[in-house]
């Protein structure tokens, strides 16, 4: 029995390791159409789905990202956000680098067209937060 605990115990451990390092993949919209094989230098993309980069920075559903797109040997290519228009029409720039390749089929991608970036895992998606007490504000 007690193996069969340790046995349960390293499984649990492995799965969760494995998930800190997986990718994150998300949904955007084409804003205007493009060649997947030819891209243009700089792509104009929506967000589908909230997408934590790192600690500081989340992209929501419905912002508007710019990106400069590096072309790779296997015919895909690199998207790196540059800049992003929020709620509030603020366009705010982005001062890391977050290089997300592209995943799907080569050819023609229109606009308003779906398709899939892939983020590396930057850090966690989960957060513990401080809330000061009253004592703490004397």
């Amino acid at each position: 029995m007690k193996k069969l605990f340790m046995l349960f115990t390293a499984f649990v451990l492995s799965l969760a390791m494995f998930q800190g390092a997986e990718a994150k993949t998300v949904q955007v919209t084409a804003l205007e159409d493009f060649q997947t094989s030819n891209p243009p230098q700089v792509l104009h993309v929506q967000m589908n789905a909230n997408t934590r980069l790192d600690y500081d920075l989340m992209l929501f559903q419905g912002f508007q990202v710019t990106g400069k797109v590096v072309p790779q040997q296997n015919g895909g290519f690199l998207f790196v956000p540059v800049s992003y228009v929020n709620y509030q029409e603020e366009n705010l720039n982005i001062d890391k680098e977050y290089p997300a390749s592209y995943k799907g089929k080569a050819g023609l991608i229109r606009q308003n067209q779906p398709f899939q970036l892939v983020f590396p895992n930057n850090g966690p998606d989960t957060f513990q937060y401080y809330v000061p007490s009253v004592s703490d504000m004397n």
